[in-house]
């Protein structure tokens, strides 16, 4: 009876000092997973504040190649703008066109909705003593040069804003219903890309000197390109004061000294 009377001591002894093992590794554990636990916490926060990083680089970058675009009044408003601040004197409408210069790259979309994102503006005074030049990139209006001349001899601006009646997002969708294609970035040989515009003053008349205010919609004709493979720009010009279709042209290609060639379309009434 005492034998096995120890023998039940000694097993609750054993049993006991299992427990206590049992719990102290479960509150200690080795120090290697302690360290790999910290090196894996670390990873996470590393990844974390990199992918934050590059979310945050990659929203900067699409926010500045974000085209901001603009029709040709539009960009004559903010090009008047510029220009008072330049001369005490009215700042008059020389002319204003658009321009595939730009450092963001130009797509054959472009101007389809009679928009850019690039256009250079002329404005003087009405006596010709102030020339400003202005650009248009981006919707944001930047004086390139100013020039003033105490002799008037400078080129005199001619147009008031109030003198357009017609934008080129208006224009733009009849030279399109006449058949315009824009120009295609992938052909060198189509010289622009999309639709371009162009306000100023047009001599119209072989026997005047007066010149007409009209707006200019090119593109690429329909009958591009000719025999020779050869990419034919065409020109729709609207009065700019009654919105009326005056005259439009197509290239038919190039003579033998390089210069183009252009004929009339008929327009049909």
């Amino acid at each position: 009876m005492r034998k096995k009377k120890y023998v039940g001591i000694s097993s609750i002894a054993l049993i006991v000092i299992m427990v206590v093992l049992f719990f102290s590794m479960k509150n200690a554990p080795f120090d290697d997973s302690s360290n790999q636990s910290e090196e894996q916490a670390a990873t996470v926060t590393t990844e974390t504040i990199n992918e934050t990083e590059e979310q945050t680089a990659t929203t900067t970058n699409e926010k500045n190649n974000d085209k901001k675009s603009v029709t040709a009044m539009e960009a004559l408003r903010l090009g008047y703008s510029e220009a008072k601040k330049q001369t005490e004197e009215e700042p008059l409408l020389i002319s204003i066109t658009s321009t595939d210069d730009t450092s963001i790259p130009q797509e054959r979309s472009d101007g389809a909705d009679g928009t850019r994102d690039a256009w250079n503006l002329e404005f003087g005074s009405k006596k010709g003593n102030v020339l400003i030049y202005i650009k248009i990139d981006n919707g944001v209006a930047i004086t390139t040069d100013v020039k003033k001349h105490d002799k008037n001899l400078l080129e005199k601006g001619h147009y008031a804003i109030s003198d357009i009646q017609i934008d080129s997002s208006d224009a733009v969708k009849q030279a399109v219903e006449m058949g315009m294609k824009p120009g295609n970035p992938a052909i060198s040989d189509d010289w622009i890309k999309g639709y371009h515009f162009t306000i100023g003053g047009y001599n119209t008349d072989p026997n005047s000197s007066k010149t007409r205010l009209l707006l200019r919609v090119m593109g690429i004709s329909p009958n591009s390109p000719n025999r020779e493979n050869e990419s034919l720009r065409m020109s729709i010009f609207f009065d700019a004061q009654t919105g009326e279709v005056v005259s439009a042209t197509e290239m038919t290609g190039y003579d033998k000294d390089g210069n183009t060639m252009w004929k009339n379309i008929e327009l049909k009434h």
